[in-house]
C-alpha cells in the first residue's frame, strides 16, 4: 500500500514540476510575470514530492538475490 503511495507520490511530482516549469517560460515569455514566478515557486513543492516518492520506492521495493 505504501509502495502504491509512494509511487502515485513520484509522478504527482513529476507532473508538478514538469507543467510549472513549462508554464513559467511560457508565462515569463508572453511577460505575465507575477504567474510565471507562481508557476516557479511551485518547481521545488513538485520537486519534493518527487523526490519523496522516488526514496519511498527505492527504500521499501523489494530486492531479489542474485546469490543463488
Amino acid at each position: 500500500m505504501i509502495l502504491l503511495l509512494g509511487r502515485i507520490v513520484f509522478f504527482v511530482g513529476l507532473l508538478i514540476t514538469v507543467v510549472s516549469l513549462i508554464a513559467g517560460f511560457t508565462l515569463l515569455y508572453m511577460n505575465i510575470q507575477n504567474w510565471a514566478q507562481f508557476c516557479f515557486m511551485a518547481v521545488p513543492l513538485g520537486f519534493m514530492l518527487l523526490f519523496a516518492g522516488l526514496s519511498t520506492n527505492v527504500l521499501l521495493e523489494e530486492r531479489s538475490n542474485d546469490k543463488n
